[in-house]
């Protein structure tokens, strides 16, 4: 099972990495509309009937829309990350909140917030100048991208291995209980150390913002897995769907990176305000 996990996550990534740099913007751009729109497929599709997932699904494409206007673009950013600080104290009562989570309104407002804020990020990074100089040519903003996704991925990869090599204290053993504290511990402390070095040239900000930004988003990387967890195991289910050899679905790969991209780019212009 974990060979299969490694080699689908080796091939997954250097799909995904050669999609970022060679397709031009507006494919690119229709290429992760379409990602967000199959993680929203499955969200719904655990849940609700055929029907009622793709009118859900339609209205989505929409909104999608919307999330190109200025105004709308940074609502749907704060809406996520407003989302995400919720879903950490629901991560933490859970089972206790269990029928709230089951409630038609709460999951369908859940899946509409996270999947908008993580596409109106990205959709801001490919179209607005952050003054990131990551690469002096035209990947700048794919390299941008890149690296946000390598916050989620050091987090997960760290607290899988460091959990265990060190692991013995379930760390939200409510809804993950592979998880352990060690293993979290290790990512937590590592992953901000690891990324900060590449990237202190990066940002138009002094260093502690940086590094504070960085473990923040690490930070709503975790919760965005915890989340994925939570509402399966709401309805205890094990995967979202069995689209990608052992991993699951799109969400269940996506999960921490839905969290970590609005997050990102959210105390990313507030501390550039």
């Amino acid at each position: 099972m974990l060979s299969q996990r490694i080699t689908s996550a080796l091939i997954l990534a250097l799909v995904f990495v050669s999609i970022i740099f060679l397709l031009p913007q507006n494919f690119l751009i229709f290429f992760l509309a379409t990602i967000t729109c199959i993680s929203f497929w499955e969200f719904f599709k655990v849940r609700f009937s055929t029907f009622f997932t793709i009118v859900s699904l339609l209205f989505l494409c929409l909104l999608l829309g919307v999330a190109t206007v200025p105004f709308f673009n940074s609502l749907f950013i704060a809406l996520s990350v407003i989302t995400y600080l919720a879903a950490s104290i629901l991560i933490l009562s859970f089972p206790l909140n269990k029928t709230f989570l089951k409630n038609r309104f709460t999951w369908i407002s859940l899946g509409f917030f996270i999947h908008l804020g993580f596409y109106a990020a990205i959709f801001q990074i490919l179209t607005i100048d952050h003054s990131v100089s990551f690469f002096s040519g035209a990947n700048n903003d794919r390299f941008f991208i890149l690296f946000i996704i390598l916050i989620s991925v050091l987090m997960d990869s760290i607290a899988f291995f460091a959990g265990k090599k060190f692991g013995n204290r379930p760390f939200i053993a409510n809804v993950s209980p592979n998880k352990t504290l060690e293993g979290f511990l290790f990512a937590i402390v590592i992953s901000p150390i690891l990324l900060i070095l590449p990237s202190i040239s990066a940002f138009p900000i002094n260093l502690i913002s940086l590094f504070l930004l960085i473990f923040i988003a690490c930070c709503f990387s975790v919760v965005g897995d915890g989340f994925a967890s939570l509402m399966k195991r709401t309805i205890g289910i094990k995967d979202y769907s069995s689209l990608i050899p052992g991993h699951g679905g799109v969400f269940d790969r996506l999960d921490s990176h839905i969290a970590a991209f609005p997050c990102f780019i959210l105390f990313l212009n507030l501390i550039t305000l």
